[in-house]
């Protein structure tokens, strides 16, 4: 395995999902990219900011995250960075492939019930679609 993609969002999580992607392409000597993914699906704003310039915003917050875990974790290691905008699964799996990914590294946040049923669970149509190997991280 050549090149890892460690799929990563927002939330304090990141930073696990982070470090266990980093140490399987340290021990492998992999290349290893980060991607985040503004889900725009659905995306509604009210008042004086459009979809648009809402998207724009994100897009620089998760920039801003990739940056914070690149210093703080990837110290000496170089990262490929990529902040995508669409359906998360499929920005993730597009990405995998274009960039020859080997490995995709993700984690899960557990939903169950209607909060699962209402937003649904990326990494479990990362697992569906996926035909690259994948390295799931549970949050608990």
């Amino acid at each position: 395995m050549k090149k890892i993609l460690i799929a990563i969002d927002d939330g304090q999580f990141s930073e696990k999902i982070a470090l266990e992607g980093l140490k399987i392409g340290q021990q492998l000597n992999a290349e290893i990219a980060l991607i985040s993914v503004v889900d725009t699906r659905g995306l509604i704003t009210e008042g004086s900011i459009t979809a648009g310039e809402f998207e724009k915003i994100m897009e620089g917050d998760f920039r801003k995250n990739q940056q914070l875990l690149v210093g703080k974790l990837f110290k000496d290691v170089k990262v490929v960075t990529f902040v995508e905008s669409g359906n998360p699964f499929e920005a993730i799996l597009s990405v995998a492939d274009e960039w020859g990914a080997d490995l995709i590294v993700l984690g899960t946040h557990g939903r169950t019930g209607l909060t699962h049923l209402l937003l649904g669970s990326v990494a479990e149509k990362v697992i569906r679609h996926s035909k690259k190997p994948l390295l799931v991280i549970p949050s608990k």
